[in-house]
């Protein structure tokens, strides 16, 4: 699938930075460490294969989009395996495709033909025939070759392919981890990718073709704008009060908030109103605590109605406090936003609510809260003044407020 790009597309319009440590999906930083490179990938990619950010079923399948011309541009994304000719491990072979590189990238006045013959005797001397520029391609950076029968146990002899990257938004695509190429035939791939591979919409075997890329990629960023830029807080139309009142004697709902600590940076959020308990995922890709900070300072202080949005890696839950025709008590709700759907609803006090989610997140950061994964690729980075996520949420003002600051858990040494 190709989609169009216009000038006001969120093509045009990349994400804010980050650092991304993955082993799969959309590449969304420049190239320019693994370029030139093979590339064994199927035409086209799901919003699955763009949006993911790890697997530990089949690390290595990178989405990468080909620049398209013509009187409509756009972007055709594809999916699987990057195999950077810088890896080679044949010198001969390695320098064969770098001189295929140059010939792509700088043709001079060659005429089409003449530079096709070029690269073509290229590919044969790295290749011995078993690779081959498909008809009707244009080399224009990212080109589609045919396979010949030998051409899997050439690449298993010779090359890694990228594993794992960290991929800065802002900057460059660094490669972090690399696993020799294992297939011996089309065959042994195919099964393998599409074992571990889920097409979305389909239950058949796409083919994977062979391309060599010197550039002309892009990203599509429409994927993923909204859930890198921060949503923030928003005031929901919704006011009950202004129709209703509670019923007499109603009860407040019974309240239990939970923050638990879980593996590769990923926490859990459990908001339960009697017997009723809704889950909530937190990811540190999405990292949600400072709006659920500030979501708890403005119930707090009574400025309502108000919302927030948590991205659990490809759902949604909304988080809502609207005002009551009492003013100490409050209707909370929990909710998918799509598909639309209430996972938890009550009435209790604000002050219940307030003072609740407080004491957890400050029992949260103090003693549970592991940051190794939530400040991976940003902590390390000697050219930012970065503040860890631990420090910035118990150095919060709110949460100081409350008596919970990180001079409790690094006192000074005189």
């Amino acid at each position: 699938m190709t989609f169009e790009c216009n000038e006001d597309d969120e093509f045009d319009r990349p994400p804010p930075p980050r650092v991304i440590p993955r082993n799969c999906g959309q590449l969304l930083g420049r190239l320019d460490e693994l370029l030139p490179f093979l590339y064994i990938a199927q035409y086209g990619a799901s919003q699955k294969d763009l949006r993911a950010q790890r697997t530990d079923v089949a690390p290595g399948l990178f989405a990468v989009a080909a620049c398209t011309g013509g009187d409509r541009p756009g972007l055709a994304p594809r999916v699987g395996l990057v195999l950077p000719v810088g890896l080679c491990r044949d010198e001969k072979l390695r320098a064969a495709l770098l001189d295929i590189a140059s010939l792509v990238t700088d043709p001079g006045q060659a005429r089409v033909s003449d530079q096709r013959r070029a690269v073509q005797d290229k590919l044969n001397a790295a290749f011995a025939g078993d690779l081959v520029i498909a008809d009707q391609e244009t080399l224009d950076g990212f080109f589609a070759l045919k396979p010949g029968p030998g051409l899997f146990h050439r690449l298993q002899a010779a090359f890694d392919y990228v594993t794992e990257v960290l991929d800065d938004t802002a900057g460059v695509v660094h490669v972090t981890g690399t696993s020799r190429f294992r297939w011996r035939t089309y065959g042994e791939l195919m099964e393998w990718y599409h074992t571990h591979h889920e097409s979305e919409g389909s239950c058949g075997w796409y083919p994977l073709i062979p391309f060599f890329v010197t550039g002309n990629t892009g990203a599509l960023y429409e994927f993923v704008t909204e859930r890198y830029a921060r949503v923030g807080l928003s005031t929901p139309m919704e006011e009950p009060s202004k129709w209703f009142v509670l019923r007499p004697n109603l009860p407040d709902a019974k309240l239990g908030v939970r923050l638990e600590m879980r593996s590769h940076g990923w926490a859990r959020l459990q908001l339960t109103l009697d017997a009723t308990t809704a889950t909530i995922s937190l990811s540190n890709v999405y990292d949600p605590f400072e709006e659920l900070i500030a979501w708890c300072r403005k119930i707090d202080e009574g400025d309502l109605p108000i919302q927030m949005e948590i991205d659990e890696e490809g759902k949604e839950a909304v988080l809502t406090v609207l005002r009551t025709d009492d003013p100490a008590r409050v209707l909370l709700r929990v909710s998918r936003k799509y598909p639309d759907e209430i996972m938890l609803e009550g009435i209790l006090t604000r002050s219940t609510l307030a003072h609740t989610l407080q004491a957890e997140l400050c029992r949260f950061f103090t003693s549970e809260f592991d940051p190794e994964h939530w400040d991976q690729g940003r902590a390390d980075d000697p050219n930012t003044d970065y503040i860890g996520i631990k420090d910035r949420m118990l150095n919060h003002p709110w949460l100081v407020s409350a008596g919970c600051n990180t001079e409790q858990l690094h006192p000074t040494v005189n």
